[in-house]
Parts: C-alpha cells; structure tokens; sequence
C-alpha cells in the first residue's frame, strides 16, 4: 500500500470529485427536464434552478482538504495553474469586453467560468511536464 499523503489525498480527491460529479450531472438533468416540463413560478423556479449548486458547493472543501493534505510540489503547480487560469481569463475578458463596445455580441459568465478552468488545465499540464 501506498503511504505517500499526497497519493492517498490524489485518491480520495478523485473518488469524491466523481461522486460531486455524478450528483451534479443527475441533478442537473433533474433540474433541466422540471425547468422545462412545468411552469414554476417565483421563488420555486429559481430554487429549482439552483439545485445543481448543491453538488458544486461540495466540491470547496473537497478541493481544501486535497490542497491542504498535498506535499509542497503539488500545492505549488495547483497554485501557479489556477493563477495562470485566472491572469488569462482576465486578459481574455478585457479584450472581449473591448470587442464588446466594438459591436461583438454579449456573452455569458458561463464562458469566463470556462475560460478559468480550460486555461488552468492547460496549464497544469504544462506545469506538471515542467516538474517532472
């Protein structure tokens, strides 16, 4: 058996992050297909369109604990990805915003959340073949 921490944390990461999810996808679905069949009102609706933060809201801690139990290597490409994530999402989101008064079309936050997570993968892809 394995007693590296920052393989038991990567384990435990993985095992919970496909639980949150699974839950995610489900209820996501579940939420869509009530969204899209009846006509909820007010505060019902948007408490309906809400439920797949629960699963997500999950993931906070999940993501903590494995920060905190990873060994010093693995917290730093963790940090560096994310702020690689974030400094090209901002120069991402500038630049649109300026196309933006130009004449391009509105988008949704949904696209800067994917810009976070896309460029952060990127980069700790990246990273990780530069520490190896």
């Amino acid at each position: 058996m394995n007693s590296n921490p920052t393989t038991t944390a990567a384990r435990r990461y993985k095992i919970q992050l496909t639980i949150a999810m699974a839950a995610y996808v489900v209820i996501l679905f579940a939420a869509t297909w009530v969204l899209n069949r009846y006509a909820l009102q007010g505060s019902l609706r948007y408490a309906v369109a809400l439920l797949p933060l629960l699963p997500i809201a999950f993931l906070i801690p999940v993501v903590a604990r494995y920060f905190r139990e990873s060994d010093e290597l693995e917290r730093r490409i963790v940090t560096e990805s994310f702020a690689i994530g974030a400094a090209v999402t901002a120069l991402l989101s500038v630049t649109y915003g300026f196309l933006e008064i130009s004449g391009l079309p509105h988008l949704s936050a949904w696209w800067t959340w994917g810009a976070v997570m896309g460029t952060s993968a990127i980069a700790r892809i990246a990273l990780n073949r530069r520490y190896e």
